[in-house]
């Protein structure tokens, strides 16, 4: 049997939207603008790679002092 991990793991929007602290709306308005994480489309299903999300969200980290990482 194949151990699935956390970083292999696929969220669907709304556990996308949770983990991230947003809302499903916004996650989908930032897929139309072309920014926020990325996504998988799988006919008319969208899914979020874990680690994809996680790696995005390390991106918009902000240091104490005001400067982004």
């Amino acid at each position: 049997m194949i151990e699935v991990t956390d970083e292999d793991r696929f969220l669907t929007p709304a556990e996308a939207a949770a983990y991230a602290r947003r809302s499903i709306r916004t996650l989908a308005r930032m897929r139309a603008e072309g920014r926020g994480p990325s996504y998988h489309r799988h006919g008319n299903k969208v899914l979020y790679a874990f680690s994809s999300l996680r790696a995005w969200m390390c991106q918009n980290m902000v240091t104490p002092n005001g400067v982004s990482q």
